[in-house]
């Protein structure tokens, strides 16, 4: 794939990593980025945020975006795992007085679902098939720019590129527990090998990498993009008592954290990243003024 500039090539990042799909969503949006305009310190800052308020105001109103003509963003497919699999990881991490795994359909339920959803999407994030909108044919079209422009190095690309071979690469039944696992029980009914969570978070931490690369280059990043401890665990009170739900929601937010510390770690040395990830946060600049200078 050509891209006539990089900012054209960083559109179209966008374009397949946006998350914003709802009117709901879009409207929020539009709403932050226009403090975020109303507020900028400087012209170059202001430009910056009314470009991004340019693109949400001219996708709202465009037909594809009217008739829902457009695959699911990578950045909710992103999201989705990664809300599944911390809420996962907080009931994996807590000793609670009661079972519910085993004491209710309900949960037991819930649980095969969130396994289901999980592998389900780790599956279209390193589809290779031309018709979806995936993580890994978004990296191979872009990550030769992005080395271009500085924005990775070379070692790190190497180690991914490595990693995404189809025969011999990270993601094999042979050396993916995700991937095994999908293969063998969600896409097709050939086995029920066990989940290794352990094993599973090592290759999601890095898909979260491989998508943070290409969030930061292209945009600003997401501004607090998961759900609070409140909405995660709203209405579990029946099974688990008040300091349960507070260890529940602190160990969802451990999870958290690694997925903030996976954005930001190179893959191939596991070493921290200086540069910043798809994470974006708001910073507070204060200026003191003296009676001075207000004269």
């Amino acid at each position: 794939m050509k891209f006539n500039t990089i900012d054209e090539a960083k559109e179209y990042v966008v374009s397949l990593t946006n998350k914003a799909r709802t009117i709901e969503d879009v409207d929020s949006a539009i709403s932050y980025y226009q403090e975020m305009v109303d507020g900028a310190h400087s012209d170059d800052s202001r430009n910056l945020w009314f470009s991004e308020l340019d693109k949400l105001n001219k996708w709202k109103g465009s037909d594809d975006f009217n008739n829902g003509n457009y695959p699911q963003g990578i950045d909710d497919l992103i999201l989705e795992l990664v809300e599944w699999r911390s809420v996962i990881y907080a009931f994996q991490s807590v000793d609670a007085k009661r079972e519910p795994f085993k004491e209710s359909g309900f949960y037991a339920q819930w649980y095969v679902g969130g396994i289901y959803g999980v592998f389900s999407i780790f599956g279209k994030l390193l589809s290779k098939d031309k018709r979806d909108n995936s993580l890994r044919k978004l990296w191979e079209a872009i990550s030769p720019i992005m080395l271009s422009e500085g924005a990775c190095t070379k070692p790190e690309v190497d180690c991914i590129n490595a990693a995404l071979d189809a025969k011999s690469g990270r993601f094999t039944n042979e050396n993916s527990q995700a991937l095994l696992f999908r293969n063998k029980l969600i896409s097709h009914n050939e086995a029920m090998p066990v989940v290794k969570w352990d094993e599973v978070d090592k290759d999601f931490a890095f898909l979260i990498r491989m998508w943070s690369l290409l969030v930061s280059w292209s945009s600003f990043g997401l501004f607090q993009p998961f759900r609070t401890g409140d909405q995660a665990f709203e209405g579990v009170e029946s099974m688990f008592d008040r300091s349960e739900i507070t260890k529940l929601k602190a160990k969802r937010q451990e999870y958290l954290k690694m997925v903030e510390k996976w954005s930001t770690s190179y893959v191939h040395t596991g070493e921290a990243d200086p540069g910043r990830g798809a994470f974006s946060s708001l910073s507070v600049k204060l200026s003191i003024i003296s009676d001075n200078e207000r004269a």
